[in-house]
């Protein structure tokens, strides 16, 4: 009896370890293929420059032999200097007229002086005359009438004065009005609360202003994105700048923006577009500890975040280069590329262009426009699309030496965020800033 008790233990021990092994068996996962990854690649060519010194040489040079200047002074001399003379004017005799019984009519001057109104006289010169005495002639005869002046005395009358009548400027007439009429009816109070709240800041400021609010909402909304409005008040329109992650985006910010701009203030559509992960890449560039701008603290007209400083376009075939400007204080400059891959391409500095310390507003040029310009000589390839490049300027080194031409970028900006945090540390008048560009490449 007990040796088949234990050979049914056995049996059943056997048969439950068959069933536990067959269900292990079944519950096992079935492996993966391996998926396909996108690939991307960006073809880099390093040239090394031949160079070579040149000698010095002295230059061979003739001099010239020296000759005196000839002057020749001017003798000094008195100025000729002659008196004029007076010369007595020639004057005609009378000649005496015949006595007659009867004498001729005496014309008798008037003894009248002229009226106030005629001018004075002036005096008469010192050289009189020089005239001939008529000789004794009989007591009845008379003068001749040309001897005597035959005058006529003027009246004395008053000036006429006319009054010039007065002239009415022909000056043209505006009336004051708004950029936007409203249309053939009334202006949209929704507009005007936001042409006000651009205009005169000051006044929504004071009791808050729900509509830059409600905007800088909008903006924010938007996930991947750095948008910014700027509001033109000579034709009425707010320009949305900056870019989106996707086009499908586009519509809805667009209509919320009108809806709190009313509808007499035209969205003007300037945003691009500018797909994940470069989208994502500008947040962690933007956590480096560097600030990008305050055009916005100063200008009542924009507002949301700074987005890019201007747009850089490529076909293929191209070299990529651009210029850029540095800051308003002695700064170090270092611009990176930051492709679709995740990956950031070190354009300055490397091996190529070390590290050097930027005088003001100095014109700066990154890349190499021809084959013998220093720099990265980089030909634009496929795959295209829209890609960043980003300069970060610091009146302190972050780093000495050079790092790797091509690494991740997130490893890489949390060692930028390190240094720039040492670089505070150490250096109490820091300061640095960051911008960056949109590049697109396509086809040619």
């Amino acid at each position: 009896m007990p040796a088949i008790w234990a050979l049914g233990f056995a049996a059943s021990a056997l048969v439950h370890t068959a069933g536990a092994g067959a269900l292990l068996i079944s519950l096992a996962p079935d492996p993966l293929p391996q998926q396909p990854a996108p690939e991307s690649s960006l073809n880099l060519q390093a040239h090394r420059i031949p160079r070579s010194d040149a000698v010095p040489q002295t230059a061979e040079s003739e001099q010239a032999p020296e000759s005196q200047a000839q002057t020749q002074g001017l003798a000094a001399g008195s100025i000729p200097q002659s008196t004029a003379r007076l010369k007595a004017p020639a004057a005609d005799s009378l000649e005496p007229a015949a006595a007659k019984a009867s004498a001729a009519p005496q014309s008798q001057a008037p003894a009248d002086r002229l009226a106030s109104a005629a001018a004075p006289l002036s005096a008469a010169p010192a050289a009189q005359p020089d005239t001939t005495a008529l000789p004794q002639a009989a007591p009845d005869s008379q003068p001749s009438p040309a001897a005597q002046p035959d005058t006529v005395p003027l009246p004395g009358a008053d000036p006429d004065p006319q009054s010039a009548p007065a002239a009415v400027p022909d000056a043209p007439r505006i009336k004051a009005a708004l950029a936007f009429q409203g249309g053939s009816g009334d202006i949209d109070p929704v507009s005007l609360a936001a042409f006000q709240s651009f205009m005169q800041p000051g006044d929504a400021a004071a009791e808050g202003d729900p509509l830059r609010d409600g905007v800088s909402g909008i903006l924010a909304a938007v996930p991947c994105a750095r948008l910014q409005v700027a509001f033109v008040p000579e034709t009425a329109t707010l320009e949305v700048r900056g870019h989106l992650p996707e086009d499908g985006l586009r519509t809805p910010v667009l209509a919320a923006l009108q809806a709190q701009m009313g509808t007499d203030i035209t969205v003007s559509d300037q945003m691009r577009l500018l797909p994940r992960p470069q989208c994502g890449a500008l947040a962690g560039i933007s956590n480096v500890g560097l600030p990008q701008s305050t055009d916005q603290i100063t200008n009542p007209l924009l507002v949301g975040s700074d987005a890019h400083a201007r747009v850089l376009d490529y076909s293929g075939g191209e070299r990529l280069f651009f210029d850029l400007t540095a800051p308003d204080y002695p700064s170090y400059v270092y611009v990176d590329y930051f492709d679709a891959g995740g990956a950031v391409l070190h354009l300055s500095p490397n091996e190529l262009v070390p590290l050097a310390e930027a005088a003001p507003k100095t014109a700066l040029r990154v890349g190499a426009k021809e084959a013998g310009d220093p720099g990265l000589q980089i030909t634009v390839a496929p795959p295209y699309g829209q890609e960043i490049a980003v300069a970060f300027a610091a009146s302190h080194p972050l780093y000495h030496g050079t790092r790797p031409l091509s690494e991740p970028a997130e490893p890489y900006l949390d060692f930028l965020r390190a240094q720039v945090t040492a670089a505070r540390a150490e250096h109490a008048d820091f300061k640095g800033e960051w911008v960056y560009f949109l590049i697109t490449t396509h086809a040619p």
